[in-house]
């Protein structure tokens, strides 16, 4: 039996999910938020992306706009609330949430849970509030005073899953054990909607980047929010080097972010002189969606541990994702068309993934 019976979701008219998701989370999650509308069609369905930081990040702002325009596209989703970038502006928002008097509350979060747990309550007085959490701290022995907001406390057991499970058996028992979710398995893997405006978009990209070159398209991201997770500009431009040498045809797009762009193109500039019509540095500009039409439009994807390996798998594109052995769930799924290279050497960062380990396997896949 689920923590939050039928005849409450019967009953209720407004349901708040409230988490901190990166893009690679809500790619996932979101299959299993969907059935839950479609399951529950007369629930108004809202989110909440606030990680209660409450700075001027510009990854973090970005990032949450880039949410919100995904969200905004999807439409079993009302509204979202995004980051906020002071203590006024998440005030503002929450008396905005306020205003939408929640029945119930789920909010799923890692290190912050005893926020959100507090959070939720203040949005919603009356409402029904579980919290889905990683850890118990103190070996759960003060739960009740620490989530005493909450009206309910989940910990997902890892035990009952498979030992080679993956993230999306996480999020379906969760949402199963938490709301009574029922989806079969062939369902849980996402699938990403691109609309023809964004596909001819980056063609044209292309086209101007490139001109009427006609070789493999190469979309290498490099970079991460997390050092741990980052490839280095030195392994990175060799690789290029490697590629461009094997199919001198080839067009490589370097992926990075608005804040990466400038040091990506001056690196581009002054290491890759001789290859310069062959590489181009890529950003989403304006949309969301610019970024999934480029996977699309990419004969291969090589990509350290971000959610681009995660809409590679998504949009059906080959892959090569390099990734610290630290969650293995995480990984996209192995196949002839998606390889794992695991960091198992030196401190495990994805930097100790060789350029020799790469290019062999671009060479094995292209």
């Amino acid at each position: 039996m689920s923590i939050i019976s039928q005849k409450q979701l019967n009953h209720c008219q407004r349901l708040l999910f409230m988490s901190p998701v990166a893009l690679g989370d809500f790619l996932y999650l979101k299959t299993f938020l969907i059935a839950l509308k479609q399951q529950n069609p007369h629930i108004e369905l809202d989110i909440w992306l606030d990680d209660n930081r409450c700075n001027t990040d510009a990854w973090r702002l970005s990032r949450s706009k880039i949410l919100q325009q995904w969200i905004e596209a999807e439409p079993a989703f009302n509204r979202s609330f995004g980051c906020t970038d002071s203590v006024a502006h998440q005030t503002a928002q929450i008396a905005q949430a306020k205003q939408h008097k929640y029945d119930v509350i789920i909010c799923h979060s890692g290190s912050k849970s005893q926020q959100f747990s507090a959070l939720a309550r203040q949005i919603s007085p009356d409402a029904f509030i579980v919290s889905s959490i990683a850890k118990a701290p103190f070996k759960g022995l003060l739960n009740k005073i620490i989530f005493r907001h909450s009206d309910s406390l989940y910990q997902l057991d890892a035990n009952r899953l498979a030992q080679d499970h993956h993230i999306t058996d996480r999020f379906y028992t969760i949402l199963h054990d938490i709301a009574g979710l029922t989806l079969s398995k062939p369902d849980f893997m996402p699938a990403l909607r691109i609309n023809e405006t964004y596909r001819s978009n980056t063609q044209q990209w292309l086209i101007k980047a490139f001109g009427q070159q006609s070789g493999k398209i190469i979309l290498i991201n490099y970079l991460s929010t997390n050092t741990k997770r980052d490839w280095s500009e030195e392994q990175v431009i060799e690789l290029i080097e490697l590629i461009l040498q094997h199919r001198p045809d080839g067009r490589v797009v370097l992926n990075v972010t608005k804040e990466q762009y400038s040091r990506a193109c001056e690196l581009v500039a002054s290491s890759l002189a001789a290859q310069q019509s062959n590489v181009a540095v890529f950003t989403v500009q304006d949309h969301f969606f610019e970024l999934p039409a480029m996977i699309a439009a990419a004969d291969l994807v090589i990509t350290v541990e971000t959610a681009i390996m995660h809409f590679a798998t998504a949009a059906h594109t080959p892959l090569i994702a390099l990734m610290r052995a630290k969650k293995p769930y995480w990984a996209p799924p192995t196949s002839d068309m998606a390889q794992v290279l695991y960091a198992s050497e030196g401190k495990g960062y994805v930097s100790d993934i060789s350029v020799k380990n790469v290019y062999e396997t671009y060479i094995s896949m292209i």
